[in-house]
């Protein structure tokens, strides 16, 4: 193997000697010869200078050298890449729900940064779906998926559960617009402030709804949590958020809890990954750490 013949040669160059090279190597000085001469059969040339004792190397050798070194690191660094014990280097994908990135990106990024340096990162932020098909694709390493609970890892995919999230219902405490406990569908009725299209738990309400035969009445579509709240507690709609968000939320003290007697929503948060990441999986480690301790955190403060 070329690779064995490489290392052979290398060790020969920088510790000058046969016999040295066949000590750092735990090969016989034969063995080390004859992969000296397999690799000059390979390059087609005479490495070493042997009408002399001990034979020196030939100009050419020292040329070939030159390549051979860095070779044999990005030689060791593929074969480290596949092995998950191997120290994390190169570039780690990672996908992040919207709240996942809120919650845990800064302390993941900068706890990895002084652990493995040679590490960098692309972070992506989008909805579940999103991330689902990109990690299915292969263009994500890992990404934090929100599953309607009870729920496991996808087909073929590995993953740690982070935390079960409960989904609240919400108005406005000063302009109700729902008197005591509710039904799914009568609540088809009422204007509703929800994330864009893709949100997990604007489409468990959207098929809940369905199930009933009705659908809801979308008022506004955006992104922030904070003011979507704010609108909800001006009484403009009906609202959907986490509790945890809920409960850090400014608006807290002007919202309140619709209690529907035919609907709960409950979402698992996982990290999710292919069962194999190589030399990421001790970044990996870190990323799910990060991730539980953040939302527990979150959870009991």
């Amino acid at each position: 193997m070329i690779f064995d013949d490489l290392k052979a040669f290398v060790a020969v160059m920088e510790l000058g000697s046969i016999t040295r090279a066949a000590n750092k190597l735990s090969l016989t000085q034969s063995a080390v010869s004859r992969r000296i001469q397999s690799l000059e059969d390979s390059l087609q040339v005479q490495l070493f200078n042997r009408s002399i004792k001990p034979p020196t190397p030939a100009a050419i050798a020292h040329r070939i050298y030159e390549y051979a070194v860095p070779l044999l690191k990005d030689v060791k660094q593929l074969i480290d890449a596949a092995h998950q014990d191997a120290t994390p280097f190169g570039t780690f994908r990672l996908g992040l729900t919207q709240m996942a990135s809120d919650i845990a990106v800064f302390k993941t990024i900068s706890g990895m940064k002084a652990t493995f340096p040679k590490l960098d990162f692309q972070i992506q932020t989008s909805w579940s779906a999103a991330l689902q098909h990109l990690l299915e694709q292969g263009r994500l390493d890992a990404a934090t998926l929100m599953l309607p609970s009870p729920s496991s890892p996808l087909s073929g995919m590995a993953g740690k559960h982070i935390a079960t999230l409960n989904v609240l219902i919400v108005q406005s405490k000063a302009h109700r617009i729902v008197k005591g406990k509710t039904s799914i569908k009568s609540l088809s009725s009422q204007d509703w402030i929800l994330n864009p299209q893709g949100c997990g738990y604007r489409l468990a309400l959207q098929r809940a709804m369905e199930n009933v035969g009705a659908d809801f009445r979308l008022s506004v579509d955006t992104h922030d949590t904070e003011s979507q709240l704010q609108m909800v507690s001006s009484g403009l709609g009906l609202g959907m958020v986490p509790k945890l968000m809920l409960d850090k939320s400014a608006y807290k003290s002007e919202l309140s809890v619709v209690e529907v007697t035919d609907f709960a929503l409950k979402l698992d948060l996982w990290l999710m990954h292919p069962e194999n990441l190589g030399n990421l999986k001790a970044a990996l480690d870190i990323v799910a750490l990060s991730l539980s301790e953040g939302f527990k955190k979150r959870q009991t403060e």
